[in-house]
């Protein structure tokens, strides 16, 4: 019998998913044009940088470290052990390692994005973390140890030869480190490009392993509510960090909203303005959350978004984050720009629920059957026009109530 052609489930998926970019850009065709908007008013700067593993380690040993390996963007994939050795045998025989992409923060810190795995193998080796094992090729070292003694004293009873130790400490690696000021947009790009083995990191992962901080510890809490995933009918899957792009993107556009949003970076700490660049905007949240600016907010925002995600539920009813469906099909999958918008107005209605129940849920009710709203939560959905427009009609409501 021939197989069914299987077809992607719904629930895998949101309306907006592919503003994540990266491997969803391989479905659309780029254009001359395309690639020439990005760069055009863009500073791009990159250096070709050779060290050796023992002064990367050197750096990554430093208090506080030069080095970050953040384990939490890289979605949970951790080599075997098998790899791990091969990578070491790889090194004692003579075969070069493949390029180490690094970003490097204002503070000088290297950030890999791509060699994270092998770094902390290495890393891990040096350390007397494991024993080479199942090699098939220099099939000896299977059971040995980097060293005789560790930091803490212990004796290994097998262990490299000095020489072999040497090859591994003095094996030079190669890092392509971009530099500040190039920005994120640019950045992304450039990653995009050059990570094609495997899954290719998409600009939410990226964004999570360059702004490491507070604002990536926040988001590790929001997701993990139970408030969300059932608020969500448990469908946004978080091996691709969707759910903690909707979440940032909740908190960006509500930070914006309410002035609160400032560039960190900038002299006087201006407020952000949305001017339809995401990555920009985006980065430029994550940057505020790790702020000591940011901080009072970071400390009181997981109580709210709790709240608010509950009240989604006992206020709008389940499915509140997805669009009508059309006259035939199944139902719609979560939209990402109607639970930025939905809850941005159950938390501005926080401590009305329970008087104005009735009125939020009519008002919301309306507002599904709003063309201009719809049409700004499906079309050109990141464009200044459209969150403009979809948060100003949020906005009207919030006050039609609050006002009755």
């Amino acid at each position: 019998m021939a197989s069914e052609t299987q077809l992607p489930d719904p629930e895998d998926t949101f309306e907006g998913e592919e503003t994540l970019g990266a491997e969803l850009k391989e479905k659309s065709a780029s254009t001359e044009s395309d690639t020439t908007s990005i760069y055009p008013d863009a500073i791009v700067s990159i250096t070709a940088e050779n060290a050796s593993v023992f002064q990367l380690k050197r750096k990554f040993d430093k208090i506080p470290p030069l080095i970050k390996l953040d384990p939490d963007y890289q979605r949970q994939l951790v080599w075997t052990p098998k790899q791990k050795s091969e990578l070491i045998e790889s090194i004692l025989m003579g075969i070069p390692l493949p390029l180490i992409y690094v970003k490097e923060d204002d503070k000088g810190v290297y950030i890999i994005v791509d060699g994270r795995q092998r770094l902390t193998t290495l890393f891990n080796f040096l350390n007397h973390d494991f024993p080479l094992q199942n090699l098939n090729v220099l099939k000896d070292l299977n059971g040995l140890y980097f060293s005789e003694t560790t930091k803490n004293g212990t004796k290994n009873d097998k262990y490299l030869t000095q020489a072999q130790q040497s090859k591994i400490e003095d094996c030079q690696l190669t890092l392509h480190v971009i530099k500040p000021p190039t920005q994120d947009r640019v950045t992304f790009d450039l990653f995009d490009r050059v990570n094609r083995g495997g899954t290719r990191l998409n600009n939410q992962e990226m964004r999570n392993a360059i702004y490491q901080g507070t604002a990536t510890n926040l988001l590790n809490t929001l997701v993990a509510f139970k408030s969300f995933t059932d608020a969500t009918e448990n469908s946004i899957k978080p091996d691709r960090m969707k759910d903690k792009y909707l979440i940032l993107r909740f908190i960006g556009f509500y930070l914006w909203r309410k002035g609160l949003l400032l560039s960190v970076k900038e002299k006087g700490f201006p407020k952000v303005e949305y001017r339809s660049d995401l990555e920009d905007f985006l980065g430029k949240t994550m940057l505020f959350l790790n702020h000591q600016e940011g901080s009072p907010f970071c400390a009181q925002f997981p109580d709210l978004f709790d709240k608010t995600m509950r009240a989604c539920g006992t206020v709008l009813g389940s499915g509140c984050f997805r669009l009508p469906k059309k006259s035939t099909g199944p139902r719609r999958p979560i939209n990402m720009a109607l639970f930025e918008t939905v809850s941005y107005l159950i938390l501005e209605l926080i401590g009305q629920l329970q008087v104005k129940h009735q009125s939020i849920k009519n008002n919301f009710t309306k507002l599904l059957s709003d063309k201009k709203f719809i049409d700004s939560t499906t079309y050109t959905v990141d464009s200044n026009v459209s969150v403009y427009k979809r948060f100003e009609l949020i906005e009207t409501i919030i006050q039609e109530i609050r006002n009755a």
